[in-house]
């Protein structure tokens, strides 16, 4: 029988450096030998959002076992990080078409956020004939 354990900060932690890591070395890579053409953009859109799954991995940890009410899956959080990078590519993108704002921003924001909430929604109200609570 295998014993389940929760996610930590701790088990979370060597995946958000190595991320870090290969996303900040990269784009120094990036910005030190490459002139700015279609194939850099492209490996900078890469490691912005390696960067920035590193960088909210953790955060999205606390964030899940401060509020989540039960045991969360390894997917959501996965889920989260991944939200988060093409949030920060797509306002990367559109900073280069100098189409980025503070409403542009914000809207974005809310629309990711309200994403999570219907997934959320969705996964609660699927059948799991494995769940014994009937609430």
């Amino acid at each position: 029988m295998t014993k389940k354990t929760g996610i930590t900060l701790a088990t979370v932690l060597p995946a958000a450096l190595i991320l870090d890591l290969a996303g900040s070395g990269g784009l120094a890579f990036v910005f030190l030998n490459t002139q700015p053409f279609l194939g850099p953009r492209w490996l900078l859109f890469f490691f912005t959002s390696l960067l920035a799954c590193g960088i909210s991995l953790p955060f999205f940890t606390i964030l899940q076992k401060r509020f989540s009410k039960k045991t969360f899956l390894e997917g959501v959080l996965v889920r989260e990080v991944l939200l988060f990078a093409i949030y920060i590519d797509v306002l990367l993108w559109l900073q280069f078409g100098r189409a980025l704002n503070d409403l542009i921003m914000i809207l974005l924001g809310m629309g990711f956020v309200l994403l999570e909430i219907f997934l959320r929604i969705n996964e609660k109200a699927a059948f799991n004939p494995d769940e014994d609570n009937h609430d």
